[in-house]
């Protein structure tokens, strides 16, 4: 994932001085999304036997805190911005709450994705330079196992399908996962992912995700472009990557897929890096849907750091409810309330605006991540 330093600076701005960054991702506010297209129809009763069972893991808090000092600023607004944790089969929002207060947005794609915005009008000296702004969310985990019982001889009938509009924002081509591109054709069809026609959701999903287990390889670089016509040119990629790589495969072939973008539920440790960069428990998975099954999430870097297994399956289908997603598939463009609109590849920390006078030579911040049991019950 991109580093904190490199999204604060791309969302950074003056008046009268504009401070880019040269993150590549932060270049698709440029990109129109592709048109829809119609994927490969994939029949009912190929999934016979699947099933997700879902338990209560755990009742957490978790707190965001950022807090930026630059005395070389004398800022008159500050904007904060961050999205509130959504619902989905492995977390239930309890309660959410910012400080200072903010209100709720929608973001402008079709997810319509929850921004909380928080706008700071600088009242005396102690604000012009430096500003926090903290979110703490509430959340009910849930972990998700998914299970194959040979003897089932019909459908689950507990299972919802998924609407037609929500079919159609899920099988999608967007500016990352951009599957009608000659290069990503090329690629998939080196790889052979294509399902078969005896194929269900499941089988075609595990047959993808052990491909991608064993041919990628683990590599952390902040400013990479996670577009799959790229990331299908390399064999080494992060979270981010591979969990893009995947959702789009998956989205070829009629498969609705997405990936969840957040944090690990457990504290930040004071110090971690990975490749020199603050670590904050920053991950991105995946989940994929099957027709009377439901929504089945994977991790694709966990299998390629940790499984040595020969099947490489122990991260498919499997969640402990140690995860907390921020936001559903990269690409969050709303109003900054300040200076237009803004698009986040990647949204797991707050991003932050202002205008004033000065420059950012002593620009720096604090980031703070901890998860403690909630003190509620479990449900």
């Amino acid at each position: 994932m991109p580093s904190t330093k490199a999204l604060l600076a791309a969302a950074i701005t003056f008046v009268a001085l504009s401070f880019v960054d040269a993150v590549a991702q932060d270049n698709f506010i440029e990109r129109p999304s592709q048109p829809a297209a119609e994927g490969p129809k994939i029949p009912s009763g190929l999934n016979q036997g699947f099933s997700i069972v879902r338990t209560p893991a755990k009742r957490v808090t978790a707190t965001i805190t950022f807090a930026v000092d630059i005395p070389s600023v004398k800022a008159n607004t500050w904007v904060f911005a961050m999205p509130e944790p959504p619902n989905l089969p492995g977390q239930t929002l309890v309660n959410a709450s910012t400080t200072p207060a903010s209100e709720n947005i929608a973001d402008k794609s079709v997810l319509k994705r929850t921004i909380r915005r928080c706008r700071i009008e600088v009242q005396d000296d102690s604000q012009s330079s430096a500003a926090q702004f903290r979110c703490d969310d509430e959340i009910q985990l849930f972990a998700r196992s998914l299970q194959y019982d040979k003897r089932a001889t019909s459908a689950n009938p507990s299972v919802d399908p998924l609407s037609d509009e929500d079919r159609a924002i899920f099988l999608r081509a967007t500016p990352e996962y951009d599957f009608q591109s000659e290069a990503f054709q090329k690629w998939k069809t080196k790889n052979r992912f294509r399902r078969i026609r005896t194929e269900g959701e499941v089988r075609f999903a595990q047959r993808v995700f052990q491909r991608l287990a064993n041919t990628y390889q683990y590599s952390y670089v902040p400013s990479e472009d996670r577009t799959a016509s790229l990331l299908c040119q390399s064999d080494a990629t992060d979270c981010g990557g591979l969990s893009t790589l995947f959702a789009t495969v998956m989205r070829s072939e009629g498969v609705p897929a997405r990936i969840l973008s957040g944090r690990w539920a457990i504290s930040a440790n004071p110090g971690e890096t990975i490749n020199d960069q603050p670590y904050y428990q920053y991950h991105v998975i995946a989940e994929f849907y099957a027709q009377n099954v439901g929504w089945i999430p994977l991790d694709t870097s966990s299998a390629i750091i940790h499984d040595r297994t020969k099947t490489k399956l122990q991260y498919f289908g499997q969640s402990d409810g140690d995860f907390i997603t921020y936001h559903v598939d990269p690409g969050v463009e709303f109003d900054t309330d300040l200076h237009g609109d803004y698009r986040a590849p990647y949204f797991q920390i707050p991003l932050m605006w202002l205008t004033g006078e000065g420059t950012l030579d002593q620009f720096s911040h604090l980031e703070s991540w901890t998860v403690k049991p909630s003190a509620g019950r479990q449900k």
